[in-house]
């Protein structure tokens, strides 16, 4: 098997029981489509191989591309593809599934692109480090964020297990959990409101340790956030986090039927104006 590139970020998930375990955990049968992102030494490409239709396996290392066609030679299943996963060409038409180890430094940006796509996938198994694996899915495994926030009108997000350092060679310094986006038939959020629904959450959350009136002050008034309060059941005081994704879905609409020009202009680009999360730790 070809050395370990440093500079790309590698961990290579180990064959056997487990990766055989993930996969069949997932929704993926011999009708789908599966995008295999950063295939490595194809721990999963090989059980992916054996469960879905067909399978492109996209892999940046040149020594590893060529080990992975030399193994699956012949397997009208499986194209190896030499391509790096952020710019990759997804597929255009028709659903797909999306498998993945990401380096962790490539997490925010791969998860951004899957999400952000003009066709992206049905669903999106991927391996992260475990505290992206919380701020992504936020309740009930953690708090709620703005990353997760931002997603979950669009996108059930769960973690399905923890996966530990051992199962890596060579092992990462940090723990690891199997994260699932599964797009949602029903956006909770029409798409026409996207940019709003992103903007209010993005102006609105506040910095840590802020309480919700603060995050809420000059797009509410004092009166409607008691008012949805009560509703609501939560406290203007408590911090941003302290919400579920439920009662913040209860604000956003009750912000969007409501709001003037004035307020609306108050978030407009809020979320590009957010600066960039901190860089995950591990590699």
């Amino acid at each position: 098997m070809p050395g370990r590139r440093t500079d790309l970020s590698q961990h290579f998930l180990r064959r056997g029981a487990l990766a055989a375990r993930l996969v069949s955990s997932s929704s993926i049968t011999s009708r789908d489509r599966v995008l295999e992102l950063g295939a490595g030494t194809g721990a999963l490409t090989g059980e992916l191989a054996k469960r879905c239709g067909q399978l492109w396996a996209v892999e940046i290392d040149p020594r590893l591309c060529h080990a992975l066609e030399c193994r699956f030679h012949g397997d009208r299943r499986v194209r190896v593809v030499r391509g790096d996963l952020l710019s990759f060409s997804l597929p255009g038409a028709g659903p797909y599934k999306v498998f993945a180890n990401l380096p962790f430094h490539l997490t925010s940006p791969a998860l951004r692109r899957l999400a952000e796509a003009e066709r992206p996938p049905e669903d999106a198994y991927v391996i992260v480090q475990r505290e992206a694996a919380q701020r992504y899915a936020g309740g009930p495994y953690a708090p709620e964020t703005l990353l997760s926030l931002r997603l979950k009108p669009w996108w059930q997000i769960e973690i399905l297990g923890r996966i530990a350092r051992r199962d890596f060679q060579p092992p990462p310094s940090v723990d690891c959990a199997f994260l699932w986006l599964a797009r949602r038939t029903r956006p909770l959020v029409e798409a026409r409101e996207k940019r709003l629904y992103r903007d209010f959450v993005s102006a609105s959350f506040g910095r840590r340790g802020t309480a919700l009136r603060d995050g809420l002050r000059g797009l509410l008034s004092p009166h409607q956030i008691r008012r949805l309060a009560r509703e609501l059941r939560f406290d203007p005081g408590d911090p941003p986090s302290a919400l579920g994704f439920e009662q913040w879905l209860g604000i956003y609409r009750f912000f969007a039927d409501r709001a003037g020009p004035a307020e609306r202009r108050r978030v407009r680009g809020a979320e590009r104006r957010l600066p960039r999360g901190p860089k995950l730790r591990g590699d």
